[in-house]
């Protein structure tokens, strides 16, 4: 009869996931510990059952806080701007925000659990957007657009030192997407130059010590630092190798950096709308149109665990959009849970029957992670003992010689077989802690919990075994202190399901809660420039954008231009194998259109000698006017090209230099003006 309430109470307070994972097997095998440890040469070693179902973990899987289904991990993008007013804003006015954008569905994140992923960003889309609707969130002492100037280059490398004294220690935070350059902070429009990247390296490694920062694009230098990746079209079938573009993730991961999983975590977004509209996307083949097609379809979740398991991806987001009040599809997120991030299978567990009051207590573990990615913190494995009746720690401490960031899952993933071609290796670690000298003599529970470091030493990653009370502590026998128990198995004890447990949480420091938004430092605003069809069209500020053919060219930006325009004399160069198709863009921003009339474009110009570039005016990718060349030389030399608009803009007004075709050389770009011929 206690066993049958236990399971009633334990149906009663699971979320509809936990259920389906209930109901799937029978009473006794799911609360009932069975197993008989073995005793031999002084120590105790217990083989416990493994928990079959999917665990809802932390730092894994869904990319949203799911009441009734998996995810604990969000991910939040904040504006410059709301969290740095000036150059002289305080940290406060991070932390303080952080404090507000970490609450959902009415409970802090700590009480759910739950992480938070930030990225930092200026430019939504490359359009000014309206009052109402901002598209830019530049702080007023900056100027809007403005990724080149060493000015910004200082800014930056502050805020990234402001983001670290806000964030690296602070427990709700799991990870750092860098953003801060190009539309959605995605390094695309404008991409950070070689120049930029270094230094973006050098400031998050030296801001963020205990977190991971994750990056965009595969670029030699954040690879370098050891960054993992948030790819935002993750199982894109058009950018799968062999046929996909060799700058993309996919191809990097397979060809270049195979091993760059193992130093941060690999995560990102599904691409549902290519999925939905573009016909390469091929969704009866691959993943489907939805979220919750790929949850119900055998064939389309099989797609998607093949790249979770092939690119070792710890969690996605958008495909978190799933119906969790439909079975049929928790079912299915259920497999992709297990097969996201970690999953610690413990293949035994041993420790002495017997210890002493303020002596050594030694415990080995044998564990294989049979997940797809590492555990990235670190986070420490704690021994502890329970008191026998309660189910609570008498007391615990953290295993010293324990490093479960080392416990790396199979390698090499084999899409027919689907398997790692080399599986998970089973870790032998061995873990001490000494007992407190006053422990009282007598029988407990020997148990074992994975714990959050900043957040307050508290139980929270669960190990997949069945061996489990709510609360986050897993039992596996009795030890004795002072004698050794009569019987060291846990014999008519019941235990819980680990896959959901909300008595689960962590602790935030007071300090870190009772900052408080600051008052609005003495803002020097900076006149922000607008256009004058009479005058001038385009912002000195704004970027140009390099479309490189190959990888060996690069831009640059020199303060050496031969006028002192308002940018100090900006010069943007182009320098190296310029391939078949290197192009220098200027783009007005999709909401702004050039009207019908004649335009007059003046620029300086110098490079290699004897190479030719050509202009031209574009609506967007394609060309509307004709192209004019532009002989490169050794000193500056101003160019002035008239040319007429005769139809309305379809898409984004675009100047655009072609660089020399199959070449290699210096193209240099300075004091360029537009403005309407009357």
């Amino acid at each position: 009869m206690k066993l049958i309430f236990k399971l009633l109470t334990t149906l009663r307070r699971a979320p509809l996931a936990a259920l389906l994972l209930i109901t799937s097997l029978s009473p006794l095998e799911s609360v009932l510990a069975e197993d008989k440890p073995i005793v031999q040469d002084g120590w105790v070693t217990v083989t416990p059952p493994e928990f079959q179902g999917a665990i809802n973990n932390p730092l894994k899987g869904f990319r949203d806080y799911k009441k009734n289904g998996y995810g604990l991990v969000e991910r939040q993008y904040i504006k410059w701007s709301d969290i740095e007013v000036s150059a002289d804003d305080s940290v406060e006015r991070i932390i303080a925000h952080t404090n507000k954008i970490t609450s959902t569905k009415g409970k802090r994140f700590e009480e759910l659990n739950v992480k938070l992923v930030p990225r930092v960003y200026l430019d939504w889309n490359g359009e000014a957007g309206s009052a109402k609707d901002p598209q830019q969130h530049w702080p007023a002492d900056m100027q809007t657009f403005d990724y080149d100037s060493p000015a910004f280059q200082a800014r930056l490398a502050a805020l990234v030192a402001k983001l670290g004294q806000a964030w690296d220690n602070d427990p709700r935070i799991f990870a750092v997407q860098m953003g801060l350059i190009g539309h959605f902070g995605e390094h695309h429009n404008p991409a950070p130059t070689a120049d930029q990247r270094q230094r973006l390296a050098e400031a998050f490694q030296a801001a963020f010590k205990h977190k991971p920062v994750l990056v965009r694009h595969t670029d030699p230098e954040f690879m370098q630092a050891g960054f993992g990746i948030y790819y935002d079209t993750f199982a894109f079938i058009d950018r799968e190798p062999e046929a996909g573009s060799q700058d993309q993730f996919p191809w990097q991961a397979t060809h270049v950096y195979p091993d760059l999983w193992k130093r941060g975590p690999i995560e990102g977004e599904v691409e549902y709308n290519w999925q939905q509209k573009k016909d390469s996307a091929k969704p009866k083949q691959t993943f489907g149109r939805t979220p919750d097609e790929t949850m119900k379809e055998p064939a389309y979740r099989r797609y998607m665990i093949d790249k979770i398991r092939r690119y070792h991806a710890s969690y996605l987001g958008w495909i978190n959009n799933y119906d969790d009040s439909n079975r049929d599809v928790l079912a299915g997120a259920a497999e992709l849970q297990k097969a996201f991030g970690y999953r610690f299978v413990l293949d035994s567990v041993s420790y002495p029957p017997t210890a002493k009051p303020d002596g050594k207590l030694t415990v080995k573990l044998a564990v294989r992670n049979t997940g797809s990615a590492p555990f990235y913190l670190d986070w420490p494995v704690a021994v502890a003992l329970l008191d026998p009746e309660t189910k609570k720690p008498v007391w615990s401490a953290p295993l010293s010689g324990v490093d479960l960031r080392k416990w790396l899952p199979g390698e090499d993933w084999d899409s027919a077989a689907f398997a790692y071609r080399s599986a998970a290796k089973q870790n032998i670690s061995s873990g001490t802690a000494t007992l407190p000298s006053g422990l009282k003599a007598g029988r407990y529970i020997l148990a074992l919990a994975i714990l959050d470091r900043q957040g307050g030493m508290m139980p929270s990653a669960r190990f997949a075994t069945e061996n489990y009370f709510r609360g986050g502590w897993h039992p596996f026998g009795f030890i004795g202190i002072g004698q050794a128990p009569d019987d060291a198995a846990l014999t008519n004890i019941t235990f819980d399901s680990p896959a959901f447990d909300d008595s689960l949480s962590y602790k935030v420091p007071e300090k870190l809660l009772a900052v408080k938004m600051p008052s609005i430092p003495a803002v020097k605003a900076v006149a922000q420039w607008t256009p004058d069809p009479k005058q001038e069209l385009i912002n000195p500020w704004r970027y140009w954008t390099l479309d490189a053919a190959t990888k060996t060219v690069e831009k640059q930006t020199r303060m050496d231009g031969p006028v002192k325009d308002p940018t100090g004399g900006q010069v943007i160069r182009i320098t190296g194998d310029f391939g078949d198709r290197t192009r220098l863009d200027y783009t007005f921003g999709k909401d702004y259109k050039l009207n019908k009339g004649r335009y007059r474009f003046t620029c300086r110009v110098r490079g290699t000698p004897g190479l030719t570039a050509e202009f031209e005016m574009g609506d967007g990718w394609h060309g509307m006017t004709q192209e004019t060349q532009i002989p490169l030389t050794t000193e500056w030399r101003e160019h002035v090209i008239e040319f007429e608009v005769k139809s309305m803009f379809k898409n984004e007004p675009t100047l655009r230099f072609k660089l020399p075709k199959n070449a290699k050389g210096t193209f240099d770009l300075t004091d360029a003006r537009l403005k309407r011929v009357e």
